[in-house]
């Protein structure tokens, strides 16, 4: 079965861009609106997480530090507002990655790889 990566982005845009970008490199994807909405269900399906850091709710670094803290799987963040005080603490908290948006497809590509290799 092909490992499932959970795409957690308010902005529902940036969501299906992302989708659309796995599934053409051959991946597959569920989206979610927010962290809380990721977290109602079950977390232990993904193999790795796509998540913005800035959304209503629950931040991306504060789901990083619950994931983390569960064992639970690999975590790449993005912004659209990078900072590097930001991308210390979120490589600090695990992050395997921390994206600028818009993202250079390649790279996030190269990040999930990373991820699931």
């Amino acid at each position: 079965m092909q490992p499932l990566i959970a795409i957690i982005e308010d902005d529902r845009r940036v969501r299906t861009a992302t989708a659309s970008l796995l599934r053409a490199a051959g991946h597959a994807s569920e989206g979610f609106a927010s962290a809380e909405e990721f977290l109602a269900g079950d977390t232990r399906r993904f193999a790795c997480v796509i998540s913005d850091v800035q959304m209503p709710g629950r931040s991306g670094l504060e789901l990083l530090g619950l994931l983390a803290a569960q064992g639970g799987p690999p975590v790449i963040l993005m912004t659209a507002f990078p900072d590097p005080r930001l991308e210390r603490q979120a490589r600090a908290g695990g992050a395997l990655d921390f994206l600028e948006k818009p993202c250079d497809p390649d790279r996030m590509l190269a990040s999930l790889e990373r991820a699931l290799g």
